[in-house]
């Protein structure tokens, strides 16, 4: 089955705007923003490092202490935001960059007005915009792109994960819900360095936090690293495992989807850890799929040995657990915007219409029922 159109409003669960990135961006200061940029910048290992001079690839990595993930294993090495998707720094008297972002984006910055002008091109109607402090603080500024664009946004709230029990991170979400109208809560869990990852985010210091977001009925969007202080990603899920089981009223969503390839063997056969399948299947654990930003730099449009695991996870664990998303503008370094949909809706002949329509529009409005009735007209 080829499908090239949709009969319905598809919204695309994980989008980006942001202000240019050498700002603070909602942060208080530029400084504070670039500190979250090279800790980002050190974890991501999509995208090589590279010398500036000729383009060689780098392997060591040079931002961060690895054996300290607090704010004091930070290199002192003129971290800056460069130009045409570029974040640089220079290191033993050489700059160095990663194509974090496309080369298009000069000033790397992604406006509301240029995504809408990506799904009018693509057939999107809605765009959940999810927060990272790569990008800044930005709930303000989804607001504000969601009054100026009725019924094509919604926007996730955001808090310093590594102090998102106190009270100081409480009340600002309580703001950002209330006042700002956000319809979900973005959690990183490398967010957590600027306490050195203690404690963890399961910690029962962190049920004022939990409780609160189980109180609001919104759901959180997760992104968890497969190697990071947390551990594994089988660790991760643990830890959210524990979340689920003190607080079984929240709603959660794995952002990037479930990391097949570390499950996968040369066959492209799945064998998923307890822990994920005990989620996926028994909690109230959603996934994206969003495989192009992962594997566009190892395979070419459409993905095929995506598909293979696509509908693996689809046979196990239903439609209704799985919702589409771009990643854009990131996706754009590997392929368009439209083909971030297309190889999904034109090649995925194993899904029926009704299965293509839960995860491209329905499990977003089970999530986030503010959504229904959002066609993209306004």
């Amino acid at each position: 089955m080829t499908v090239s159109t949709m009969d319905f409003g598809i919204i695309d669960s994980h989008a980006h705007i942001f202000p240019p990135a050498a700002g603070a961006a909602g942060f208080p200061d530029v400084e504070t923003h670039r500190l979250h940029q090279q800790r980002a910048m050190h974890m991501h290992g999509n995208q090589p490092y590279r010398r500036t001079r000729d383009g060689s690839v780098a392997t060591e990595r040079m931002l961060w202490d690895p054996a300290n993930p607090s704010p004091a294993g930070r290199h002192d090495c003129a971290f800056r935001a460069g130009r045409f998707g570029r974040f640089e720094w220079t290191s033993g008297g050489e700059d160095f960059y990663v194509q974090f972002l496309p080369p298009w984006m000069d000033d790397l910055s992604m406006s509301a007005e240029k995504l809408l002008a990506f799904m009018d091109n693509a057939g999107v109607a809605t765009a959940i915009l999810q927060n990272d402090h790569i990008y800044g603080n930005l709930a303000e500024d989804f607001a504000a792109a969601a009054g100026a664009h009725p019924g094509r946004f919604v926007g996730l709230a955001q808090v310093e994960e590594a102090f998102a029990y106190t009270d100081e991170e409480l009340q600002r979400l309580a703001d950002e819900i209330g006042r700002l109208k956000m319809a979900g809560v973005y959690f990183t869990t490398t967010g957590l360095f600027r306490s050195g990852y203690r404690p963890m985010h399961s910690d029962a210091v962190y049920d004022p936090f939990w409780r609160f977001i189980e109180q609001s009925g919104l759901p959180v969007f997760w992104v968890q690293s497969a190697n990071s202080p947390v551990g594994t990603y089988d660790d991760e899920m643990r830890h959210l495992e524990r979340i689920v089981e003190r607080f079984p009223g929240i709603r959660h969503v794995l952002v990037h989807g479930v990391p097949t390839s570390l499950y996968a063997d040369d066959q492209d056969r799945l064998t998923l850890p307890a822990v994920i399948d005990t989620l996926l299947s028994q909690a109230p654990v959603s996934a994206e799929i969003l495989y192009p930003i992962a594997w566009g730099g190892r395979q070419d449009y459409p993905y095929p040995r995506a598909h293979l695991h696509i509908r693996q996870l689809v046979e196990r664990f239903g439609a209704e657990r799985f919702l589409w998303g771009s990643d854009a503008p990131n996706v754009d370094r590997y392929c368009t915007y439209a083909q971030s949909l297309t190889y999904f809706t034109r090649y995925a002949d194993y899904l029926s219409d009704r299965d293509r329509r839960a995860i491209l529009r329905d499990n977003a409005v089970a999530l986030i029922p503010a959504l229904a009735g959002r066609d993209g007209t306004g």
